[in-house]
């Protein structure tokens, strides 16, 4: 028992040793390589679609459109389509009230890959002109300089681009100061740190900038719970590089507990790894074939778990190591688990730094206790296949922060 208790620990230490590592690298890139990036080029005239795919979003939408209306951006380059999907609510209304053009899908599968695929091909049938496609979430803020940034990226050859993903209430709640500390982990140091190496990005569902010959070329065909990654993984696999645009910048709201947040984050967990029980080995298969270190790197960035998971494996570890520590063959272990426990505590200090209010987003360490454990049940379930349904709305508050 003890030797089996021992390889296991070894084999999870090594894992999340690799995974620190490679996420510090990635951490210090970014906060260094600014200091020599030139400021690239200007953007020019493109033209752009906002697809808002919504299911009964008529309490969210409304600042959604406010904000898209008030982007610094010439008003005839813009325009922006609402996909009513299945509603029940008065989602369409609201669209049409506001001066947008309203597409009502009465029927079909209740995904949100196929309100984006089906809201494409409405695009295309009445004559839609753009260059440009972006995919907005019907709970999302968006900053006034979006447009510009991505106009930029389009300029510099990106086709496929995915904005930097920040919460539009971090100080809402001890849940919602958590989730701004993780999202700034995720978008301002691991996906930025990628995108200044000319690494792949991932897809996060929301804010997706894509040029119309992807459009063209490809459709969309992503219609699991997963459609970001799994549409990820088929425009990587064709050749396509994700670029990660830290200046395009939209806010998302955020639920304001974990019993609000549980169904949203169950179907992400469970539709990331129904993506990557197939899409990770087809990434290495062809990054071996093809000697392709982006593509290699993003079957990495699959297989490394969110950083509440790798925090409570490091504390598993630690309570696991201590126990083994009189067995001389294991006794090294202990201190290496602590030292991966510092490693992941300065990671998240790091992330509190970077957003707007330390100070405030400090208040939110206490919730750690129970936003660790909660986390890692939704991802062993996620991994077990819970979830795996139909698009719906998580029961975000949608009051004013």
């Amino acid at each position: 028992m003890m030797f089996i208790l021992g390889m296991v620990s070894a084999a999870v230490l090594t894992f999340l040793a690799f995974v620190s590592a490679y996420q510090w690298g990635f951490a210090l890139i970014s906060l260094l390589w600014p200091r020599f990036r030139s400021h690239g080029s200007e953007g020019g005239a493109v033209k752009f679609l906002i697809l808002i795919p919504a299911h009964n979003e008529e309490a969210g939408l409304p600042d959604t459109l406010t904000s898209v209306a008030a982007v610094q951006y010439p008003r005839e380059l813009l325009d922006v389509l609402v996909v009513a999907d299945r509603c029940t609510d008065a989602t369409s209304r609201v669209a049409r009230e506001a001066g947008v053009t309203c597409f009502e899908r009465i029927r079909g599968e209740g995904v949100k890959g196929a309100a984006i695929a089906w809201g494409i091909q409405e695009a295309s049938r009445i004559g839609f002109k753009f260059d440009a496609l972006i995919i907005l979430d019907a709970d999302t803020r968006v900053n006034p300089d979006l447009l510009n940034a991505f106009s930029r990226g389009v300029s510099q050859g990106h086709k496929v681009q995915q904005a930097f993903n920040y919460v539009s209430n971090p100080w809402e709640t001890a849940f919602t100061r958590v989730i701004a500390v993780t999202s700034m982990l995720k978008n301002g140091l691991f996906y930025t740190g990628k995108s200044l190496i000319g690494l792949s990005g991932m897809l996060q569902g929301t804010g997706m900038c894509l040029e119309r010959a992807i459009i063209e070329q490809y459709g969309w065909n992503a219609f699991s719970v997963g459609e970001d990654w799994e549409f990820s993984v088929s425009l990587l696999l064709a050749g396509e590089r994700i670029h990660f645009n830290p200046d395009a910048v939209i806010y998302a709201r955020e639920s304001s507990g974990v019993r609000q947040a549980s169904q949203q984050r169950l179907r992400w967990a469970s539709g990331r790894y129904a993506v990557a029980g197939t899409g990770v080995w087809r990434l290495i298969r062809k990054g071996v074939e093809k000697r392709s270190g982006l593509l290699l790197d993003a079957a990495v960035t699959f297989l490394c778990p969110n950083y509440s998971t790798q925090a409570s494996l490091a504390l598993m570890s630690c309570a696991v190591t201590w126990y083994l520590r009189s067995y001389e063959v294991w006794m090294a272990l202990f201190p290496i688990s602590v030292a991966l426990v510092g490693s992941l505590a300065a990671f998240f200090v790091l992330g509190v730094l970077k957003t707007d209010s330390p100070l405030r987003t400090l208040a939110g360490i206490p919730f750690m206790l129970i936003f660790l454990p909660w986390r890692l049940g939704i991802e062993i379930l996620g991994l077990l296949g819970f979830g795996r349904k139909n698009w719906g709305r998580s029961g975000r508050d949608t009051s004013t922060p």
